[in-house]
């Protein structure tokens, strides 16, 4: 503990020096930082951190891993290409395999199922413009959702005419990646298409992965006040399952599989549809609107070693917002309201797996085990209110308010019950209040309290015998914060310091039933503490080179409050999951112009594996390196060449984390997947300009 609370003292100091440690700033006026804080009191009292196209290319732009873990609070776990699981402050750390309890959406259209689970890594990364985000239960306008929202930006065509880029990637581990991107800008359109596919072998036994994707995104402005934007995404994906291993194979054969997943050839597979529709209309000078309608599909196959799961979702729905500024007593107010609907229908059934009686075929699927049918709806209501009070003093309220419904049909009658049914998680009301202080025109501090709620998951949801669990409750947090804000040397330095506290109740956690299957229950509460710290610069040091200086770290202090699970208290200990402290450090270099050069070093502390704190990960650091050259070959063609290396050190880590795996059979728990070794990259692409 001492020495955590020495890291955070040193990272002030060091902010504290560095603001007044730089003078000229000549030459950057013209120069942005790569990662943007939200500093304008007069936008939001949230914590809202943004990430522009540099930060995410600053990778290999394979995976959202490297991008997402330099954001203080977010913590991306990698148990294998499709296997990951996304927590913002603690919240859906002891999710099993996916990510939870967070709104995911891209460009408007919410691409987050019914019950709260996101899949979104499988996004092509050199289709995005920027990422933003969110933490915790402070977006009223995206109603639920206990971890925060993500927003994903596509890119746009940022010049009138035509553009076509290519882009091939290489590296280690059988890495290949082919992007083509097209597209065509005029006064009143713009327009998008691009297709990608990536094959990955992986490090280890039955990791294989394959994904092609097509994008599409069209805007049209019809009128002055008027514009009209499809958006249109399908990925197809099968990734192979080398499943978690035990802490002794982790240090002696990392890159081995789990027998019976190797057995059996385990896998996911699905294709996936995202479509969307967005109308936005200036009706006055202070009142516009912007509407959307979505629909998603996802239908996937996963042959798993004890069964075979298939599943469906499609779901449709709407989200409209309407924006309104008007002058209160002599000062800007400034309204958001509107509602978020979404109706899902949901289908899952599990069939034998006869892999054992067909030696060496892999997965073949025999009898139906069960078969279930849901429909999930869900609507949001939500205002917010931002209004100046002074010159120096800005007010931020609102609410949510929330309903949430199921409808449960059970398809498989042969075991003669019956389990279908109506279901409701009650009304949810979800507010929020801020408030913003002007230190000096540069600096500001800010402190709310907001509430917020997920719902369980389908596997959370069903008991044992596959019935839906009426007792269990969705969980609820309260959130205090405090922050501290500045910008520094005209906008060249940027700091931020946040201060946290959320009280989570009724906590879900997974219950073991066999050994690779789960069913939750509502087991007490948690306490998220936490410090987070941020800083960035740009430096210019001589002709045509600048550095930008970057540092930002996490300081988690989660516990259980009142966590009884069975006869064993748990109150008093370490959340399970989640690293004591992340810190990240980097320097990037802007090098005459063509030479870019990217190094970041990260450090994650030691994580509890189970409740009783009995097993810990191990902390671990990793060096990441990138160099970057962009050649004007003709004055309508470009090239960018990149070269890197990741895990330069050659660190055996422990990526994920399974949370409170057993043994089965005298065998050891099964509770770590480990990270990639040391690999390296390449890539090439052209980009013309018509």
């Amino acid at each position: 503990m001492k020495n955590r609370f020495l890291l955070i003292g040193i990272l002030l100091l060091f902010n504290l020096q560095f603001c007044f440690s730089q003078k000229d700033t000549t030459l950057l006026d013209t120069i942005q930082l790569a990662t943007k804080l939200e500093l304008d009191p007069r936008k939001t009292t949230s914590p809202i951190y943004l990430v522009n196209e540099k930060e995410i290319n600053r990778a290999n732009n394979v995976l959202l891993t490297p991008v997402l873990n330099r954001i203080p609070g977010i913590y991306m776990q990698e148990g294998s290409t499709n296997t990951n699981r996304i927590t913002i402050r603690g919240i859906g750390a002891r999710s099993q395999f996916s990510t939870n309890r967070l709104k995911v959406y891209l460009d408007d259209i919410p691409i987050t199922f019914g019950n709260g689970e996101s899949i979104f890594e499988d996004i092509d990364l050199e289709n995005l413009a920027e990422l933003k985000v969110i933490k915790g239960p402070n977006a009223t306008i995206y109603g639920s959702g206990l971890g925060g929202v993500l927003q994903l930006k596509h890119k746009e065509s940022i010049k009138t005419g035509s553009q076509a880029k290519v882009n091939y990637t290489t590296g280690s581990f059988g890495l290949q990646r082919y992007n083509a991107i097209a597209t065509i800008q005029d006064e009143n359109t713009n327009y998008l298409v691009s297709y990608s596919t990536m094959q990955l072998d992986g490090f280890r036994q039955n990791s294989e992965y394959e994904r092609e994707s097509i994008n599409f995104k069209a805007r049209l402005a019809s009128s002055q006040n008027t514009s009209l934007s499809f958006l249109g995404v399908y990925t197809k994906l099968k990734a192979y399952i080398p499943s978690s291993i035990t802490p002794t194979d982790f240090q002696n054969n990392p890159e081995i599989a789990l027998s019976n997943w190797l057995e059996s050839r385990g896998f996911e597979s699905y294709n996936r549809l995202n479509l969307g529709s967005n109308l936005k209309h200036q009706f006055l000078a202070n009142l516009k609107n912007s509407t959307s309608i979505f629909m998603n599909f996802r239908d996937s196959y996963e042959p798993r070693p004890f069964d075979i799961l298939a599943e469906a979702n499609f779901s449709f729905g709407v989200r409209s917002v309407f924006d309104y500024h008007q002058k209160l007593f002599g000062n800007e107010l400034k309204l958001q309201f509107g509602t978020e609907f979404m109706q899902e229908f949901y289908s899952s059934s599990t069939s034998e797996n006869l892999y054992k009686d067909y030696n060496n075929q892999g997965s073949v699927r025999g009898d139906l085990l069960t078969n279930f049918g849901q429909e999930r709806f869900y609507i949001d209501y939500f205002v917010d209110a931002n209004y100046e009070v002074s010159e120096k003093w800005y007010l931020d309220f609102g609410f949510a308010v929330n309903s949430t419904q199921y409808l449960l049909e059970d398809l498989f009658l042969n075991d003669g019950s019956d389990t279908s049914g109506n279901f409701s998680y009650g009304t949810q009301f979800l507010p929020k209040v801020g408030l913003s202080y002007l230190l000096s025109k540069n600096q500001n501090i800010q402190a709310s309290v907001s509430k917020g709620f997920s719902v369980p998951t389908v596997a959370e949801s069903l008991t044992e015998e596959g019935l839906f669990n009426t007792d269990l409750s969705p969980e609820k947090a309260w959130n205090y914060e405090l922050a501290w804000k500045a910008n520094w040397l005209s906008n060249q330095l940027t700091s931020e310091v946040n201060v946290y506290r959320m009280n989570v109740n009724n906590l879900i956690v997974a219950e073991r039933i066999e050994e690779d299957r789960f069913v939750g229950k509502n087991a007490g509460s948690t306490r998220h503490d936490g410090i987070e710290v941020v800083l960035k610069s740009f430096v210019g040091i001589a002709s045509q080179i600048y550095i930008e200086p970057y540092l930002s770290g996490a300081f988690n202090f989660f516990k259980f409050r009142d966590f009884v699970d069975g006869e064993e208290d748990f109150s008093g200990n370490d959340l399970t999951g989640i690293p004591s402290e992340q810190i990240n450090l980097g320097l990037d270099a802007l090098l005459f112009r063509h030479w870019r050069f990217f190094s970041n070093w990260s450090y994650v502390g030691n994580t509890p594996v189970n409740d009783s704190n009995s097993q810990f990960a191990p902390s671990y650091q990793l060096i990441n390196l990138k160099l970057d050259y962009q050649w004007q070959i003709h004055p309508q063609l470009k090239s960018l060449i990149s070269l890197g290396v990741n895990n330069l050190l050659d660190q055996n880590y422990v990526a994920s984390v399974l949370p409170n795996a057993v043994g089965f059979g005298g065998a050891a728990p099964r509770s770590f997947y480990p990270g990639l070794p040391r690999n390296y990259f390449g890539s090439i692409n052209f980009v013309y300009d018509f």
